[in-house]
């Protein structure tokens, strides 16, 4: 049998009769009850009410009333209560506009059903500052530690397919398939199902990052195989070219010898020409012997002659270079007798400069006596003048006075 449930609106008590009806059957029904269920919700100052206390049951809860009598009250209770954050609800940001009207504080306290005991968690909303207030069974907590009793309890306020909010269906018509998984799994499943799956996710992830690796090399192999095909003639050329460079390095090294072996050839074959040449030579110096001698006895009867020619020519070159002489004396004379002869043609020129000079300094003088003589002139002209004017004016002066 469902326990009854009892709400209380813009009320501050209730009939003892109806309170220990809730009480037996409350009882019964904790049975029914599994691990973070909500046993009782408490408002006071919240929303819409002054004073409510609901008591869901262990079974489907429907909450059904017209707008505006305070359903999404008890769902806005049941979020902050459960120590969400306002941005669930997507209403007001500030905890304090979640307080009625003009009062100064309100408070939310929700019962949880546990095994070992009830959980009851309390929260006091002040409108002044914002701030909460929190217990747990009477004693003083903070937010934090709330938050951990509740995730104990698997409880998830965020996760919106657990707590759905109206303000929050249309994000929740936008999530994907993906998304409603991994939140169906936090929200029904047990606690080690989503981590098994987001390890999953990784070993799929690195499943994924190694089968490209292994894409990668076995691309990498392909193209290595290709690039030994390619050099594999590179290769065969290499040998090839070692094979000839080795046989080339022994060849040079027989070098030596080989030249040694035509450079001896090569001296036998000389030696052997030099001693044909020898012996020619001396064939030749025999049959010209006796021309040899004739020759000899001609340059031994020239010799005196041609002595002879030389000093003879000696003399001759003496007598001319005498004659040479002679002249250059000849010449170096008359050359004596024309640098004194320009020596009295310059001493003579010289002499008409310095008459030259003499005159020109002569008709200088000459020049200045004429012109004083002419400003002597000009002066006594102007005396003449002066007196001929003095004598007109004496006689008339003599002329008035005879009158």
């Amino acid at each position: 049998m469902a326990e009854p449930r009892l709400s209380h609106a813009n009320s501050s008590s209730q009939t003892s009769g109806v309170s220990s009806c809730v009480a037996e059957n409350r009882s019964e029904g904790d049975k029914r009850f599994v691990e973070g269920s909500i046993v009782r919700i408490t408002m006071k100052n919240f929303l819409t009410y002054d004073f409510c206390v609901v008591y869901p049951g262990p079974n489907l809860n429907m909450i059904v009333g017209a707008n505006g009598t305070g359903k999404s009250s008890i769902v806005c209770a049941i979020c902050l209560g459960l120590a969400g954050r306002t941005a669930v609800l997507g209403r007001g940001d500030k905890v304090g506009l979640y307080v009625k009207r003009g009062c100064p504080k309100g408070s939310i306290e929700i019962e949880l059903f546990k095994s070992s005991g009830n959980i009851v968690i309390n929260r006091e909303i002040h409108v002044e500052n914002n701030q909460s207030l929190w217990t747990i069974n009477g004693r003083h907590s903070n937010q934090k530690t709330v938050e951990e009793e509740v995730k104990s309890l698997r409880i998830q306020v965020s996760n919106l397919c657990q707590f759905l909010p109206q303000e929050k269906v249309g994000e929740f018509a936008k999530m994907s398939k993906n998304e409603l998984l991994e939140a169906t799994e936090k929200s029904v499943g047990p606690p080690e199902m989503y981590t098994y799956h987001c390890e999953l996710k990784n070993f799929r992830t690195k499943e994924k990052e190694l089968e490209n690796v292994v894409k990668e090399k076995a691309n990498f192999l392909e193209k290595a195989k290709l690039r030994n095909e390619r050099n594999k003639h590179d290769v065969n050329r290499y040998y090839e070219m070692k094979r000839h460079l080795d046989v080339i390095e022994l060849l040079e090294k027989k070098r030596p010898w080989v030249e040694y072996e035509t450079a001896r050839s090569d001296l036998e074959v000389l030696k052997r020409e030099r001693e044909e040449a020898k012996r020619h030579l001396n064939t030749l110096k025999q049959a010209q012997a006796p021309t040899r001698k004739r020759i000899q006895q001609i340059e031994d009867k020239l010799n005196p002659i041609e002595a002879q020619i030389k000093k003879k020519t000696l003399q001759k070159e003496a007598t001319a270079l005498d004659r040479k002489d002679n002249e250059l004396l000849a010449e170096k004379k008359q050359l004596s007798e024309v640098k004194g002869k320009k020596r009295q043609l310059e001493q003579k020129i010289s002499t008409k400069l310095d008459s030259l000079r003499q005159m020109e300094n002569s008709a200088i003088d000459l020049r200045k006596i004429e012109e004083e003589t002419k400003e002597k002139i000009a002066a006594v002209n102007v005396q003449k003048v002066k007196i001929s004017f003095l004598n007109q004016w004496c006689e008339s002066t003599v002329a008035i006075c005879s009158n």
